[in-house]
């Protein structure tokens, strides 16, 4: 789940202070497309484009977690080893809740397939409204709202440069979003 509304605390609940360990997936086909999630939050009536991911379960590994995901939101029945290249702080807003993560973004190649979700929570299936595989050129210049807001940019300059050996931070400064 990600946000869909911009931060600020009026009328919200804070789940936890503590953040989430979240993993993300830059799930790229064979010609570069990301898939990516469209959503609508309930609350706020907004929309957005974010990757796969999800909370990650307590004794569960990054590669775990992500074949989990790949598999409840997508129907991806097999997920290739990710690299994990990217590490974010966020909070963000959804349903009227401000939630604090920590993600880890793993970049996996895969082959394009129609994506089928298999096991959604209640509050999945209400809010996902579908799936698109991007160009990211496209994404880069794109006006609607994609969460991180530089999705585009930052995957073209990940792809066009040798993959780092340590994750890169690309947490966004205080009230950047």
């Amino acid at each position: 789940m990600q946000d869909c509304t911009p931060i600020s605390s009026a009328g919200a609940d804070i789940v936890t202070a503590m953040p989430r360990l979240a993993v993300k997936l830059l799930l790229l086909d064979q010609t570069d497309r990301l898939l990516l999630i469209h959503a609508r939050d309930p609350k706020a009536g907004t929309y957005c484009w974010y990757p796969v991911g999800g909370g990650v379960e307590e004794g569960e590994s990054l590669q775990d977690a992500a074949a989990r995901e790949a598999y409840e939101e997508t129907g991806l029945r097999h997920l290739p080893q990710g690299q994990h290249v990217w590490r974010r702080d966020h909070v963000y807003r959804f349903n009227g809740r401000i939630i604090p993560v920590h993600e880890k973004w793993l970049l996996h190649r895969i082959e394009h397939f129609q994506p089928a979700p298999s096991e959604l929570t209640d509050a999945e299936s209400q809010t996902i409204v579908g799936f698109d595989w991007w160009n990211l050129a496209d994404l880069a210049t794109t006006t609607e709202t994609v969460y991180p807001p530089q999705l585009g940019r930052l995957t073209s300059t990940l792809l066009g440069a040798e993959l780092p050996k340590d994750p890169i931070d690309i947490s966004e400064p205080p009230n950047a979003t």
